[in-house]
C-alpha cells in the first residue's frame, strides 16, 4: 500500500514541478515578443484494481500546451496588415499635402504673382520696369516649378529605396519561416511533442511579415504555406520564393517587384494586386497618389508654356520683331518595353488641341490588325483611346514587330524642364498683337493675361482651378488616410487586447498557479515522507 501511495505522491510531486517550472517560464517571458502563455496540462492518472478494489494511482502530465488562438492571431494580423498600409501611405503623401498647401511659398503663389505681373505689364506695356517683373516673376515661377517637381522626385526615389528595404526583410522573414517548418517538424517527429518555442517563433515571423505585405497562411500538417495577397506563393514547406527589385520589362526606367521562383525564373507582381503591409502602402502611394500628383503637376506646367509660347510667338515685342518662346520645356518620351524583337521607336508629337492632353502615361502596342498599327492605352485606367482624342500624333518606324509594345509619356518631366528663354530679354516679351499697335500695344499681353482663367485643361478647367483642384484631392485624400488609419488603429489595438487575454501572460494570475503548484508540491512532498514512516514502521516490525 505504502509502494501505491509513494507513487500517486510522486505524482503530484513532478506535477507541481512541472506546473512551477511552466509558470516560472511564463513570468520570465512577461515582456518576451511573441510569447504564448503555456500551461501544463494535468489528467487523472490510469486507476488500478488491488483486491477488488479500484483505487486512483495520481496525476498524469498530458504535456505543456501554449494558448494559441488561430482564429484570432489571423485577424490580428490581418488587421495590422491594413495598419501598416495606411501608415505608410500616409505618411508620404502628407508630405506631399505639407508641400502643395504651403500658400506662402507654394507654387500657387507664384503663379498669382506671374499672371499679376503679366497684367502689369499689359496696363503698361511701353514700361520696362514691368517688363524686368514680369521676367523676373516668370524666373521665381518655373523656379517653384522645379524644385516641387524635385521635391516630388525625391520622394520616388525614396519610397523605391524603402520598398527594396522591405523586400528585403519580407525574404529574410519568409526564409525564417521556411527553416522553422522544417525544424518545427524534425523536433516534433524525435520527442512526439511541439516545441513551443519554436512554433512561437513561426507565429511571430509570420506576424512581423504581415506587417509589411498581405499574406495569407495556411497550414498544412504542421508546416505553414505562407502566400502574397496577389495569390503568388512566398514560403511551402521549406521552399521559399523571393521578392526582387527590378526594372519593369514594359518601361525599364521604372523599378517594380518581382518574383524570383523556385525554378530561378522571375515574374513582374500585379502592382494593383500587391496590397497589405507597408509594402502595400508603398506601392499604393506611388501609384495612386505620387505619381498621379507628378502627371497634374506636368500637365498644368505644359498647358501653361504651351499656352504662352503660342501667344508670345504669334505677337510682337517692343522692338516689333516677331516674340520668340518665353519658356523651354520638355517633349514627349517613348520607352520600348525590354521584350520587343523589333527595331526603332514610334514618334509622338502633339497636335494643337492642348486642351485634349491628359495627365496621362500611355501602352502603345503593335498591332497589324488595327487600322492605325497599333493600340493605345491608358496607364491609369487601362482604357483604349485614340491618339488624336488624347491631343498626339502618332508615327511608327518600319521595323517593328507585331507585339512590340511602348510606353508613352507625353508630358515627360514637363514641371522638371520648365524653365525662361534664356534669350528673352525684357523688350523681348511680345505685349502687342500686332506691329501696327505700336510701342503701348497690349493685346497680346492680355490674352497672355487671361490664359490663367481660360478652360485649357481637359477643355474644361483653368490653370488656377486645376491646381486648387489637386491640392483639394491631395488633402481630402490625406485626410481620409488619417481618418481610416486612426479606425484602423483602434481595431489593431481592440484584436490585441482579445489575443492577449488568450495568449499573454498575467501576472496575478501567474502569481495564483505559483501558489497552488507550491502547495500541491509541499502536500505531495508531506505524503512521500507518511509514505516513507509508514514502509520504515513496515520494516521495523518484520525485522
Amino acid at each position: 500500500m505504502s509502494g501505491s501511495l509513494m507513487g500517486t505522491a510522486l505524482s503530484g510531486l513532478r506535477a507541481a514541478q512541472i506546473g512551477l517550472n511552466t509558470t516560472s517560464n511564463n513570468i520570465a517571458n512577461v515582456n518576451t515578443q511573441g510569447y504564448n502563455r503555456q500551461i501544463a496540462g494535468l489528467s487523472e492518472a490510469k486507476g488500478t484494481n488491488a483486491g477488488g478494489l479500484f483505487a486512483g494511482s495520481g496525476v498524469s502530465v498530458t504535456g505543456v500546451q501554449r494558448q494559441y488562438e488561430q482564429y484570432l492571431s489571423t485577424q490580428l494580423n490581418d488587421a495590422n496588415s491594413e495598419l501598416g498600409a495606411s501608415q505608410s501611405h500616409l505618411a508620404q503623401i502628407s508630405q506631399i499635402d505639407n508641400l502643395l498647401a504651403d500658400g506662402d511659398a507654394g507654387l500657387n503663389k507664384q503663379m498669382q504673382s506671374f499672371f499679376a505681373g503679366m497684367q502689369t505689364l499689359a496696363n503698361n506695356p511701353a514700361d520696362t520696369s514691368a517688363r524686368q517683373a514680369m521676367l523676373g516673376n516668370a524666373e521665381s515661377m518655373t523656379a517653384q516649378f522645379r524644385a516641387t517637381d524635385s521635391y516630388l522626385k525625391n520622394m520616388s526615389n525614396n519610397t523605391v529605396a524603402q520598398m527594396g528595404g522591405v523586400v528585403d526583410e519580407i525574404n529574410s522573414y519568409s526564409k525564417q519561416i521556411a527553416t522553422l517548418n522544417v525544424q518545427i517538424t524534425q523536433t516534433q517527429a524525435k520527442t512526439g511533442t511541439p516545441p513551443n518555442d519554436m512554433l512561437d517563433q513561426r507565429d511571430l515571423a509570420v506576424a512581423k511579415l504581415s506587417e509589411l505585405t498581405g499574406i495569407s497562411v495556411v497550414n498544412q500538417d504542421g508546416q505553414y504555406t505562407v502566400s502574397l495577397s496577389s495569390g503568388q506563393s512566398l514560403v511551402s514547406g521549406k521552399q521559399v520564393q523571393t521578392l526582387e527589385m527590378v526594372d519593369a520589362e514594359d518601361d525599364p526606367t521604372r523599378r517594380t517587384v518581382a518574383l524570383r521562383a523556385t525554378d530561378s525564373n522571375l515574374f513582374e507582381l500585379d502592382e494593383s494586386k500587391l496590397t497589405g503591409g507597408t509594402l502595400g502602402g508603398l506601392t499604393q502611394f506611388r501609384t495612386q497618389s505620387l505619381e498621379p500628383t507628378q502627371l497634374r503637376l506636368d500637365q498644368i506646367a505644359h498647358t501653361l508654356a504651351t499656352s504662352i509660347n503660342d501667344l508670345q510667338t504669334g505677337g510682337f515685342d517692343l522692338d516689333g520683331d516677331a516674340g520668340k518662346a518665353l519658356f523651354t520645356t520638355s517633349t514627349p518620351a517613348v520607352v520600348a518595353s525590354s521584350a520587343n524583337s523589333g527595331n526603332g521607336l514610334p514618334g509622338v508629337s502633339f497636335t494643337d488641341d492642348i486642351s485634349k492632353v491628359a495627365a496621362s502615361n500611355y501602352k502603345l502596342t503593335a498591332n497589324s490588325n488595327e487600322s492605325s498599327g497599333y493600340s493605345l492605352t491608358r496607364l491609369d485606367s487601362g482604357q483604349a483611346v485614340n491618339a488624336a482624342d488624347v491631343g498626339l500624333e502618332i508615327t511608327l518606324p518600319a521595323g517593328l514587330a507585331n507585339g512590340d509594345s511602348f510606353v508613352i509619356k507625353p508630358l515627360n518631366n514637363a514641371a522638371g524642364q520648365l524653365s525662361v528663354n534664356s534669350e528673352i530679354t525684357p523688350e523681348g516679351i511680345a505685349a502687342r498683337g500686332s506691329q501696327s499697335e505700336g510701342v503701348r500695344g497690349n493685346s497680346n499681353a492680355l490674352a497672355m493675361a487671361n490664359i490663367q482663367s481660360e478652360n485649357l485643361i481637359n477643355g474644361s478647367t483653368s490653370l488656377n482651378t486645376a491646381y486648387a483642384s489637386l491640392v483639394s484631392d491631395v488633402g481630402n485624400k490625406t485626410a481620409t488616410l488619417k481618418s481610416s488609419n486612426a479606425a484602423q488603429t483602434q481595431i489593431s489595438q481592440e484584436l490585441k487586447s482579445a489575443q492577449q487575454s488568450v495568449s499573454g501572460v498575467n501576472i496575478d494570475e501567474e502569481a495564483a498557479n505559483m501558489l497552488k503548484y507550491q502547495q500541491l508540491y509541499s502536500a505531495s512532498a508531506q505524503m512521500i515522507r507518511a509514505s516513507s514512516e509508514m514502509f520504515d514502521s513496515l520494516i521495523g516490525i518484520m525485522r
